[in-house]
């Protein structure tokens, strides 16, 4: 007995004016994604991939704090937090801002 399995396929993202992808109109399409998840996909879209580093672990007992740096094209933002995913979501919501940012004033 075979089985068909449907997959709900994601709309296109629209291009903007400038032929750039719409950043705000990926977020609100995909309500549910991180800020690492909404970042990586804008950067396959426009091929420019986020790269992270983790700059510094503080780590002394009981309050650890970690940064890490996010660089997505020409744009590197930084993020700290008590977790390194705290870290990194902070860097990456840094770079959407930002992305945002450049997006509206263009």
């Amino acid at each position: 007995m075979s089985q068909s399995r449907h997959r709900a396929e994601a709309p296109p993202l629209e291009r903007e004016d400038s032929g750039t992808f719409s950043l705000g109109k990926m977020i609100t399409a995909k309500p549910g994604k991180t800020p690492i998840q909404v970042l990586h996909e804008y950067g396959m879209k426009t091929k420019n991939i986020p790269v992270y580093e983790c700059e510094r672990s503080d780590v002394q007992i009981h309050v650890p704090t970690f940064t890490f740096r996010v660089t997505v094209g020409d744009i590197t933002c930084t993020g700290e937090g008590t977790s390194k995913k705290l870290a990194k979501h902070r860097a990456a919501e840094a770079a959407i801002n930002i992305l945002k940012a450049n997006l509206c004033s263009s």
